[in-house]
Formats: structure tokens, C-alpha cells, sequence
């Protein structure tokens, strides 16, 4: 049998070289742990990895900045106040049309005018009353009675006593027209508003006729 290389002293020779490899892999780790620790908190002067410088804020008290809290607040009512103000002015509409519109209807227009005044100018109208004074056998005696119901003064008046069973053969205060027509006379036509003219007649009738309270009155300037 050859000798083999398994025997106890190269195993040993083995066994210290593993040692001394292990060991310098030790104090390489070692001195690696101990660059790391002085970088990152060995070194208090030393600012940390990763740090951003920033600006300093330097916020000034009430007495520095030389204002106070009451001023403060006015400015910022001041400032929402000017902002309403703008918004308000901003939004204001000029009138609408229907505003525009509803001044205009106010307004009368020139029919409205024309109307109001036909409706104030004086108006001229009479009416004519019948009474029964007396009464024959065929025939009676009516007093006639004018007023003047219009607001003008009128010159003259006219009344239509063209009735059926009724014929007229005598009169007073009263001049005869034509068609059974009577007007005033000189003395008793011009007649103020509320005013009346009293005038009469005597007429033959028949039978079966009924006197009517009133007749038609015209009047004229």
C-alpha cells in the first residue's frame, strides 16, 4: 500500500491555514463595520447622509412686525369686503327688457290719452218727462219737463212725441218741428247742467192708450 495524504499532520496544516483565512475575513469585516459607524454617527460634527439643506424660516412676533392682531383682522375684513364689493359690481345687470317693458305700459299711450279726454269734455244731453195732469173722456193734458243731465250748458233741446194713439192739438212753451217733433224755444233752450224748462200739451188719445213716463230727448249747443 503507498502512503495516502490523509494523515493527521497535513490535516492540521489544513486545519491552521482555514484559521488564519477565517480570521483576516473577521477583521476585514470588522474594519468595514467600524468605516460605517464613523461615517454615519460616529462623527457629531458630521451631518447624516441624505440631509437637504432648507432656508430658515425667520417668523416674527407681533411686537417685530410691528402690527397687531386687530390689525390683522381689519385687513382681512378689509380685504373680503373689497372682494364682495368687486363680485357685486361684477354681477350687476344693467334693467332688463321687461323692466324696460313695464315702465313703458305704465305709461298711457295716445288712445288712453285721447279717451280720458273725450271721457272730461263736457257732454250735452237732456232728458223729457211725462206727467198726466189731466184727463177727458178722449183726451188729456201733460206737463213735459226737460233737464239738462249732460256737464255742458246746451242752447236748445228737441223731444219726439210721435206716438201711436196720441195726436197733439195743442201746445205751450214748445214750438211744433216736423214728424211729431217738438223743440224749445227761444226763451227756454239754453239750459245749464241740472237745469229744466217746464212745457205742456194737450192732446186727443185713443181708448186703450197708456201715457209713457218719458220720451226721447236730444240736446245741441
Amino acid at each position: 500500500m503507498g502512503d495516502t495524504d490523509d494523515s493527521p499532520d497535513r490535516r492540521g496544516r489544513l486545519h491552521g491555514r482555514l484559521f488564519h483565512v477565517l480570521g483576516g475575513f473577521s477583521a476585514l469585516v470588522a474594519l468595514v463595520a467600524l468605516w460605517q459607524f464613523g461615517v454615519f454617527g460616529g462623527d457629531p460634527d458630521r451631518d447624516p447622509l441624505g440631509t437637504v439643506d432648507e432656508p430658515d424660516t425667520a417668523w416674527l412676533s407681533a411686537s417685530e412686525d410691528g402690527t397687531t392682531a386687530a390689525d390683522s383682522v381689519a385687513a382681512a375684513s378689509t380685504t373680503v369686503e373689497s372682494a364682495s364689493e368687486s363680485t357685486a359690481s361684477e354681477t350687476s345687470a344693467p334693467p332688463s327688457d321687461a323692466a324696460t317693458s313695464s315702465v313703458a305700459a305704465s305709461e298711457p299711450s295716445p288712445s288712453q290719452d285721447d279717451e280720458d279726454e273725450e271721457e272730461a269734455a263736457p257732454s250735452e244731453s237732456c232728458s223729457a218727462s211725462l206727467t198726466l195732469k189731466d184727463e177727458w173722456e178722449d183726451s188729456i193734458e201733460v206737463t213735459v219737463v226737460v233737464v239738462n243731465t249732460g256737464s255742458a250748458e246746451i242752447g236748445s233741446w228737441e223731444i219726439d212725441l210721435d206716438l201711436d194713439g196720441l195726436d197733439v192739438y195743442n201746445h205751450w212753451n214748445m214750438r211744433e218741428l216736423d214728424g211729431g217733433r217738438y223743440g224749445s224755444e227761444s226763451y227756454n233752450g239754453r239750459l245749464d247742467p241740472d237745469e229744466d224748462a217746464v212745457a205742456g200739451f194737450q192732446a186727443e188719445v185713443d181708448g186703450d192708450f197708456e201715457l209713457p213716463s218719458s220720451v226721447h230727448c236730444e240736446a245741441s249747443s
